[in-house]
């Protein structure tokens, strides 16, 4: 985990209310495994060095990838540095690669976000968290995706669709569930992506877990999903009546998003409770009550 100072690459809209917004990331910050922005991992944002809102924003990688295009590099610090501090510490010459993340416009911060451009300062502290483990030999990883559940589904898809090139997993099923057409995200999708809407304007008519009812993998599943809560209880019923495991992303609304203040708490089947920052994201779904609070 490292906080550094960056700046935005791009930003776009990709759905209705929702955005990518693509930025720089130094080498060093994720040359080591523990260090890596991988899939269901996070990292919390504060953009342009302001204070209001007070608390930074988590969110979820939808991308990495070790090489960009040439751009002023970040700067880089296991410490916490003050938000006035340069944004692309050009001085130390570092290489970069680019990440993302995928939001949805919900608040005052991802309004400001919504407005950011090529260039503007972000204050990043990641990555922060747990991420998917890899489906075991001779398994079908089956995702699901939902609302913002995209980004972190997204990203694991093609993570697993180029492991599956190069013979390292099965080909994953990537099935993203959405209310309608206007839902449909303008991003590249793996081939084979399927779309569900409930009305059915789009794709399959229905929800993706009632996809998935009728779906044969041809191997035994490995379930993993991030949306909704009633989605994610959904496949954690198909995971159990198909004996299968399932990782799940869970979405908590954060305040330290390091531990230390346990306001992301999970409730789990067993009455304990998991931290979403650091025991999570990515949990074990089948140990998930999914029905607290509902």
């Amino acid at each position: 985990m490292k906080r550094f100072d960056t700046t935005v690459r791009s930003l776009r809209p990709v759905a209705e209310g929702y955005y990518e917004l693509r930025f720089t990331w130094p080498i060093s910050a994720g040359s080591q495994a523990d260090d890596a922005p991988a899939p269901g991992r996070f990292l919390t944002v504060r953009a342009g060095g302001r204070y209001d809102p007070a608390l930074r924003r988590p969110f979820a990688f939808s991308d990495y990838t070790k090489t960009a295009a040439p751009h002023a590099p970040a700067s880089v610090s296991d410490e916490p540095a003050p938000d006035c501090a340069t944004a692309n510490g050009e001085a130390n010459g570092e290489a970069n690669g680019e990440a993302s993340f995928i939001f949805q416009l919900r608040g005052r911060g991802t309004a400001y976000l919504a407005e950011l451009k090529a260039g503007d300062a972000l204050d990043l502290l990641g990555p922060l968290g747990k991420g998917f483990s890899k489906p075991a030999r001779g398994m079908r990883p089956v995702l699901v995706a939902g609302g913002i559940g995209l980004g972190p589904m997204l990203y694991l898809a093609r993570a697993l669709a180029a492991d599956a090139v190069a013979g390292l997993c099965e080909a994953p099923v990537f099935v993203i569930g959405l209310r309608n057409a206007a839902f449909v995200p303008d991003v590249d999708l793996p081939s084979g992506t399927v779309i569900c809407t409930d009305d059915g304007s789009a794709g399959f008519k229905g929800t993706a877990v009632d996809y998935l009812g009728g779906f044969d993998p041809g191997l035994p599943p490995a379930f993993y999903a991030c949306g909704p809560t009633p989605m994610m209880a959904a496949v954690d019923r198909l995971a159990q009546s198909r004996r299968a495991p399932y990782e799940a992303a869970t979405e908590q609304w954060m305040a330290c998003g390091v531990g230390a203040c346990a306001g992301c708490a999970v409730r789990l089947k067993s009455g304990a409770f998991a931290r979403a920052c650091v025991d999570g994201p990515v949990l074990d779904g089948s140990l998930v009550d999914w029905e607290a609070g509902r």
